[in-house]
């Protein structure tokens, strides 16, 4: 049985505030990797004392404690993926999601890398996705030629 954020922090020994369970919840529930300001906007109408400061905080914590990654992908602001196993994403220039993608990188692996430790590995591959193309072909084929 999948174990519940409070009882997660907990074990990471972590006090398990009504704010963080409730950022970490909403992050698990997700699959397009938000923002800290996505997740405050969503967050704050149910949560009225709930601070910038917090949700940033507290997604710092998840991150350190190894539960979430953080990208930075095209946009320059961290996107917060609930998955912390290696997998890579994908960024369409498009429509602007940010997906995950599950490819062999023969870089993906941790370990050494010409002497250097390696820690993490984020790719990223950027194009247009599955969804816009099909939008595209559509409108391709209604279009007169």
């Amino acid at each position: 049985m999948k174990k519940g954020a409070a009882e997660r922090l907990r074990e990471k020994g972590v006090v398990p505030t009504v704010q963080r369970v409730a950022i970490w919840e909403y992050l698990q529930s997700r699959s397009d990797h938000p923002t800290a300001e996505e997740i405050y906007e969503v967050l704050s109408v149910d949560f009225p004392s709930l601070s910038r400061a917090t949700v940033y905080n507290t997604l710092e914590l998840l991150w350190k404690l190894g539960e979430i990654q953080q990208l930075t992908i095209i946009d320059r602001r961290a996107h917060y993926d609930p998955n912390p196993n290696p997998h890579h994403h994908f960024y369409c220039w498009r429509c602007g999601r940010l997906l995950d993608v599950e490819v062999t990188c023969p870089f993906a692996e941790r370990g050494q890398v010409e002497g250097n430790r390696v820690e993490a590995v984020q790719a990223c591959f950027y194009g247009t996705c599955s969804d816009c193309l099909k939008e595209e072909a559509e409108l391709q084929e209604k279009s007169p030629r």
